[in-house]
């Protein structure tokens, strides 16, 4: 590398280094940003993807956000591997993602990855950068009063301990950093440092960092940048701020894990930077008494780290960056300032913010109460927000007089109906303080509870019941047409106790008949028009092996599928050993489907398309009237023109004439410990079945940190309605005899899960009219094949509500079951 080193025994001063040049200095305040695209937030869609936001009203981004799915998913998924393969092993596996975080933290910063550090918190940060700029007795500090506790106690013991003098910067009338009084700071000597908090963390302020900047360069002072509370909530270039040094935190605004952080300091100042203990991570022990430090910024990281965690940093990183900064910026801008606007309406209610406040984080007092317990009473309301005391931000709050406020902070997953439950309860509080609380609010008004149906006067065009995987995709397709549909789920969305649960299922082109030629096509492009409008992959093509003994009367085959013997299927995918007098078909298309954002993009595309969603609300019954069907449920009656049923294992209840035809049966997969970079990982594996005497064993690689994932599409028949137990000893081994017969290498079972399939003699769906009753539809297509068919079988039942006939779904039709006709 080309880049100058620092050794140990030639450390410089860098109180006054040479600094990159600045705007001049600018008004104040700062000039607004330029218009950005008109571009709105899902806020449906990210509410989907975020658990938490169903336990509660959250109002604590500035403490800690909630996590999204896939941040916990790529948490759990290397905690996982790390049981599998040894963190050193696990470690060398993520290495590509752990460095494409560096690369995400630069593009957010508008800096380059060779000066960005990860380390544990911004506080950890913070104390390596200052430290390594090595204050020496009588060098000036220059600090605004928004800095936080752990930056002011740290200066503060620069000072007793080392002589540093730390000036604290008057405020203007708005609020924030005086930039005139900043100046003549600068101008009456030399300073060693600039510092201010772009947030602090007792207020909504957004200091003028770049009019800060602007004059610290000026004078050719470092200026160092606390982001802790702006980054993931407003737009931070370091180039554009004039920032030398910037500190940030992953638990807030960025809603990643806690225990993330991030340090970068810019060039040319990095070069003069020495951490006072270098770390076998920063440094090169180059001989017995002397070290030179690495080029970049990982000077200032330690060895040992939380990779897991990072990586979660990492999947939180690549969120922000798909939605867009800017649109989560007016996004909150928004919900802020409505906030502010409707707490300052209520008697007794005082908003602390100053003029100058313009971000995410709203603050406020109520007469004759202390703040911690307004906080209490809120949290009877399963309203979650935090008291701050004076202590976190005492050069900020003791002018202002106060001695603690109650912050409110807002997100990504926070609506209109979250704000409303705030200012409510906060109406109540402030109309009877020190009265006894009410009792919380009814379920049905809560954030948890679950979204019911109620009666309703009008007639839908369509209710769909069942939101699995073909029930969402019905719900979307119909949407999608400007229908007014709503989706009744008995169970709470994304249960576990059906059929459409779990991480994973296969796709594929290989089928023992041509019937299914043209639906596989279909869905195949389904798949990829999804894809496109969740703008998320949701198919990862792999490949397929699916073998049997050889001379089976109905092998499989299809388009671009060809057999292949036992030799060539081991050099296709050398993680499977084919039996004796096996024979299978390769399927080069064949793949892996994400199961679980598959569900959440689907729902949250039928939301934005104008679906409504009711949960826990199961259907007690229907009965056509006229051209009509009536719904009953336990919230009420409901109307619809056109009922589809996507009721899985439950099809039967709903539609009791197909209850001879359907059976239902409890299948167990598990995981199965693999090397993720061994012949059982991606590189030696694909999706695959092999049809042996205890069953069609089929199964996944280890590509997803929880190991190989295998099943047997065979087990005993289940009433749905029963209690599912886990997976019994027998029923785990005997998938684990099938799994140790082809796939060699792999471990013990490491975790297990149950789902049901519904199937039918033929193994077809029935897709179509309940037979004498045409104005209702159903789609049971499980068998064990049917999630790949998802999307498709969503147009084609939005198809058949619409009247569009579709001749290439009649073998599929229910009527086939009927020769003689029949009835619901």
């Amino acid at each position: 590398m080309s880049a100058p080193v620092t050794t140990g025994t030639t450390a410089s001063h860098p109180s006054h280094p040479s600094h990159p040049s600045h705007p001049s200095h600018p008004s104040h305040p700062e000039p607004p940003p330029p218009n950005p695209p008109p571009r709105t937030l899902d806020v449906a869609a990210e509410r989907a993807r975020t658990p938490g936001a169903a336990t509660g009203h959250h109002f604590n981004a500035a403490g800690a956000a909630l996590l999204a799915d896939g941040t916990v998913e790529a948490v759990i998924g290397h905690l996982r591997a790390e049981s599998l393969s040894g963190g050193y092993e696990a470690a060398k596996h993520a290495a590509p993602a752990l460095e494409a975080v560096y690369a995400r933290i630069a593009g957010l910063l508008g800096a380059r990855p060779e000066e960005v550090a990860l380390v544990e918190s911004a506080t950890a940060g913070w104390q390596r950068a200052v430290s390594a700029l090595r204050l020496r007795p009588g060098d000036r500090v220059l600090a605004a009063r928004s800095s936080y506790v752990s930056s002011a106690l740290h200066l503060l013991s620069a000072e007793r301990d080392h002589g540093v003098r730390v000036e604290l910067l008057p405020n203007g009338p708005d609020g924030a950093v005086d930039l005139e009084a900043l100046e003549t700071a600068l101008r009456s000597g030399p300073a060693a440092l600039v510092t201010a908090a772009h947030v602090p963390t007792s207020s909504g302020l957004v200091e003028p960092a770049a009019g800060i900047g602007a004059l610290a360069g000026a004078h050719g002072v470092p200026f160092l940048l606390d982001a802790t509370q702006s980054l993931g909530q407003l737009p931070v270039d370091m180039g554009a701020i004039g920032c030398d040094l910037l500190i940030g935190t992953g638990r807030k605004f960025l809603r990643a894990p806690r225990g993330t952080g991030l340090l970068a300091v810019r060039r040319p100042l990095l070069d003069r930077l020495t951490p006072e203990a270098p770390d076998v991570r920063g440094a090169l022990w180059t001989a017995e008494r002397n070290w030179e430090l690495v080029p970049d910024a990982k000077r200032f990281e330690l060895w040992e780290a939380a990779h897991a965690l990072r990586l979660g940093l990492g999947a939180a990183l690549a969120d922000l960056g798909a939605l867009g900064v800017d649109t989560v910026a007016r996004h909150l801008a928004s919900l802020a300032a409505s906030l502010r606007e409707r707490l300052a309406e209520l008697p007794g209610v005082r908003v602390t913010d100053p003029p100058a406040a313009g971000s995410a984080i709203v603050t406020f007092v109520v007469d004759g109460l202390d703040a911690t317990d307004v906080q209490h009473e809120l949290s009877r309301r399963r309203i979650h927000l935090i008291a701050v005391p004076a202590g976190h931000g005492r050069w900020d709050m003791d002018p202002r007089g106060l001695t603690k406020v109650v912050r409110a902070s807002v997100h990504v997953y926070n609506n209109g109906a979250d704000l409303d439950a705030l200012v409510e309860s906060v109406r109540e509080i402030a109309r009877a303080p020190g009265a006894p609380a009410p009792a919380p609010a009814p379920a049905a008004a809560s954030a948890s509870a679950p979204r019911t149906a109620r009666r309703d006067s009008r007639c839908r065009d369509a209710i769909v019941v069942g939101l699995g995987v073909h029930g969402s995709a019905a719900l979307r397709r119909l949407a999608v047409r400007g229908l007014d549909v709503l989706g009744l789920e008995q169970y709470a969305l994304g249960h576990d106790l059906g059929s459409s649960h779990g991480a994973t299922r296969m796709i594929r082109r290989a089928y023992p008949h041509p019937d299914w030629d043209a639906l596989v096509d279909t869905a195949y492009r389904a798949w990829e028009e999804l894809e496109d409008a969740a703008k998320t992959r949701l198919v990862d093509i792999t490949g397929g092996l699916y073998a049997a003994p050889a001379g089976r009367p109905d092998p499989l085959r299809g388009p671009g599928c060809r057999p292949v013997d036992a030799e060539e299927a081991a050099r296709i995918f050398p993680g499977l050993r084919l039996p004796a007098g096996f024979a299978a078909v390769h399927d080069p298309r064949a793949g892996i489907i994400d199961a679980r954002e598959t569900l959440r993009a689907q729902l949250a595309l039928a939301e934005r398309s104008g679906a409504a969603i009711a949960d826990r609300t199961p259907v007690l019954g229907w009965e056509p009237d006229g051209d009509e069907v009536v719904v009953r449920t336990r919230e009420g009656v409901l109307r619809t023109r056109r009922l589809v049923l996507c009721a899985g294992p439950w099809t039967a209840a709903q539609v009791p004439s197909l209850a001879p035809h359907l059976a239902v049966s409890r299948i167990v997969n598990a995981y199965f410990a693999a090397d993720p970079a061994g012949p059982l990982g991606p590189s030696g594996l694909g999706s695959f079945s092999v049809d042996l005497p205890q069953g069609l064993l089929y199964g996944f690689p280890a590509a997803d940190g929880r190991g190989l994932k295998a099943g047997l599409d065979s087990g005993p028949d289940w009433d749905p309605h029963a209690p599912r137990p886990p997976a019994t000893p027998a029923e785990l081994a005997l998938l684990a005899e099938a799994v140790a017969q082809v796939l060699p290498g792999a471990g013990p079972v490491t975790e297990s899960l149950t789902c049901l399939y519904t199937t039918t003699a033929d193994r077809r769906f029935v897709v179509g009219e309940v037979p004498g009753v045409p104005q209702v539809l159903v789609a049971s297509a499980c068998s064990g094949h049917g999630f790949k068919f998802g999307p498709a079988i969503g147009e084609a039942l939005a198809d058949l509500v619409c009247g569009t006939v579709r001749p290439d779904l009649d073998f599929l039709s229910p009527a086939r079951l009927f020769p003689g006709g029949g009835a619901q």
